[in-house]
């Protein structure tokens, strides 16, 4: 370890799980002598003796940092005095990391906002959230966004909602993402708490790893998973993420990960995601025994804004946007389903697809705005489509 650098101490719960630090240019994690097996840091990290070392910051502590926008103003105000390596940002963020896996005490919460603030919001709102919430959001992500901290009016618990904006080169992405997530709920799909602000720029999603009761649930994306870093979060194929599924989730939800999968993936497509890679995938778990799929999110049309973009990753070894025909293969072959199941759910997805529809119709009616008549127009056009074919 280097002179003078002190390690990160882990927790899991509330219990002391063990440390990570850099020596001789390895990232090691080292479990303290007695953490319990019930205390491991990740699913593909086990208690043991043995360090874990790495060429690169673990995947799972990763995980905790940010990307672009937040990335770029963390580094811009703190890289000088605290440097800019992954450990060195991570030590940045460690006290406001809260979830099973942490590292120090709680953020403070002495001047809560409301969620109305948010969905009601003043000029200038989001970059105020950034000035005061930037250090306390580690939550990955390219598009620019912040952890915040809302206290519940009825309860006056404080609870935390991602909170997205948009840049110039995505237009209107806050309203992009609020119809595809309505259009995936619709079908049936679990999906976090979510709003969109009275003036569209602000989404706003509530956190989704805790329980009502607070209790704090694991979660480890599907670059985890694979051991991979989020600079490889497009490398691999939905096989493989169907075959990670059924590897992990326990027996008791493995049917309802595979179905709902398939219909995330159904969505994806006619929606034309191509940012649905492996970091908007990810498990949710209370302890080894009982593991299920997350709900879906940072589900957009990217087509609204790169015309030819195509798949993330790949499936049937292409990136192509696939057909009926395709997907129905997919799901038979590796999400256990039989033919039957299959076009029920697809039917249920075009269903879903034809509901919202309607809706977003209605909207594109009323809407006087130009820019945000395209994005309508273009979920519409992605809503109701010609048969794909490739």
């Amino acid at each position: 370890m280097a002179v003078n650098e002190k390690p990160l101490s882990v927790k899991v719960a509330r219990n002391a799980a063990g440390e990570l630090f850099n020596e001789h240019n390895e990232f090691i994690f080292r479990y303290d002598s007695d953490a319990a097996p019930q205390n491991f840091v990740s699913l593909t990290m086990p208690v043991r003796s043995k360090d874990y070392s790495h060429s690169a910051l673990p995947p799972l502590f990763e995980m905790h940092l940010p990307e672009g926008y937040l990335l770029s103003v963390l580094q811009r105000h703190f890289a000088k005095l605290n440097g800019a390596d992954d450990l060195s940002l991570l030590k940045l963020l460690a006290p406001s990391v809260r979830g099973r896996v942490h590292y120090q005490a709680n953020i403070d919460t002495s001047k809560p906002l409301e969620l109305n603030d948010l969905l009601s919001p003043t000029a200038g709102l989001f970059d105020e959230l950034v000035a005061r919430f930037a250090l306390h959001s580690p939550v990955s992500g390219v598009q620019p966004k912040v952890l915040a901290q809302i206290q519940d009016k009825a309860t006056l618990r404080m609870e935390d909602y991602i909170v997205k904006a948009w840049g110039p080169d995505y237009p209107q992405l806050a309203l992009n993402e609020y119809w595809c997530m309505r259009v995936l709920k619709a079908a049936g799909i679990t999906v976090p708490e979510f709003y969109l602000s009275d003036d569209d720029a602000l989404f706003i999603m509530k956190r989704f790893d805790f329980t009502s009761s607070g209790q704090w649930l694991g979660f480890e994306d599907m670059c985890v998973l694979a051991a991979k870093s989020r600079q490889q979060k497009y490398e691999g194929s939905y096989e493989q993420l169907a075959k990670n599924i059924a590897n992990f989730v326990s027996p008791a939800h493995k049917v309802a990960a595979l179905q709902q999968f398939f219909k995330m993936l159904v969505l994806n497509n006619h929606l034309q995601n191509g940012d649905a890679h492996l970091k908007n995938f990810g498990l949710l778990y209370e302890d080894i025994h009982n593991i299920w799929l997350a709900p879906a999110f940072d589900v957009v049309s990217t087509t609204a804004y790169i015309k030819n973009d195509v798949s993330a990753l790949t499936l049937m070894g292409s990136r192509k946007w696939w057909s009926r025909k395709h997907l129905l293969t997919f799901g038979i072959q590796h999400c256990a389903l039989t033919q039957a199941q299959a076009n029920a759910l697809y039917d249920k997805c075009e269903l879903a697809m034809e509901q919202i529809a309607v809706q977003i119709q209605q909207a594109l009616v009323k809407e006087k705005e130009a820019d945000k008549q395209q994005i309508l127009t273009h979920l519409l056009s992605c809503l109701t489509p010609d048969e794909i074919i490739e």
